[in-house]
C-alpha cells in the first residue's frame, strides 16, 4: 500500500526505485513530497483514495469501510424505484398540523 501511495504524491519513477525500501523510508519519501522538503516537489490538498467521493482502497482484500459503505449506497440505490420522481409534499411535512383538541388540553 505504501508503495501504491508513494506512486500517487512522488510518481511511478520515485515508487519503482524505491520498492525494496522498509516502511520507515517510504513514509519518509511521501512525507518530504507532501511538505515540499529535502528538495521535492511539494503535492498539495493530496488525500488517500479511501478519504476521497468516492472512496476506493489500495488493495483488493477489503476492510475499508468508506469503501464498503459506497458500495453499499450505490447497489440501494441501483435497485431503489425511480429516484427522479416527485416526492408527495404532504409526505414530506416535518411537523404536522396542531390538533385544536390536544392543544386545549394542555
Amino acid at each position: 500500500m505504501l508503495g501504491e501511495i508513494v506512486a500517487e504524491v512522488a510518481g511511478d519513477v520515485v515508487a519503482r526505485a524505491n520498492v525494496k525500501e522498509k516502511g520507515k523510508t517510504l513514509k519518509a519519501i511521501i512525507r518530504a513530497h507532501l511538505d515540499g522538503s529535502e528538495g521535492r516537489t511539494k503535492v498539495e490538498h493530496w488525500v488517500p483514495r479511501w478519504m476521497r467521493f468516492a472512496p476506493s482502497a489500495y488493495t483488493a482484500r477489503g476492510g475499508v469501510g468508506t469503501v464498503t459503505a459506497a458500495k453499499t449506497l450505490a447497489a440501494i440505490r441501483a435497485t431503489s424505484e425511480d429516484d427522479t420522481r416527485v416526492p408527495d409534499p404532504e409526505a414530506a411535512r416535518v411537523c404536522p398540523e396542531p390538533d385544536p383538541d390536544r392543544m386545549a388540553a394542555r
